[in-house]
């Protein structure tokens, strides 16, 4: 399954902790509070539990939108280059599926 992560928060420190914990489980950056990959449900509700408790529950605002393999056929894109379809397919880690 594919999932988007877009978050809003207040503090430079905590904007950055969820940053890496993002990419530490494989997912790319598509703009500067969204990242996108591919993983598993399990990797997905581990990786919701910790950036929840990251956050300040008052300020932040976080989402976490899984995807179908099928609906992220459909995402359409425009403007600047790198294609998530691309992206994506160039980042190897331990979660993918």
């Amino acid at each position: 399954m594919y999932a988007w992560v877009i978050y809003d928060i207040h503090k430079n420190r905590t904007r950055l902790r969820v940053a890496k914990r993002c990419k530490f489980y494989g997912l790319v950056r598509v703009q500067k509070s969204v990242f996108l990959g591919k993983m598993k449900p399990k990797w997905l509700r581990r990786l919701y539990n910790e950036l929840s408790l990251s956050i300040n529950q008052r300020t932040d605002r976080l989402f976490i939108v899984p995807v179908s393999p099928g609906s992220f056929k459909r995402t359409m894109q425009a403007g600047a280059p790198p294609l998530i379809e691309t992206t994506l397919d160039d980042v190897k880690t331990k979660f993918f599926n």
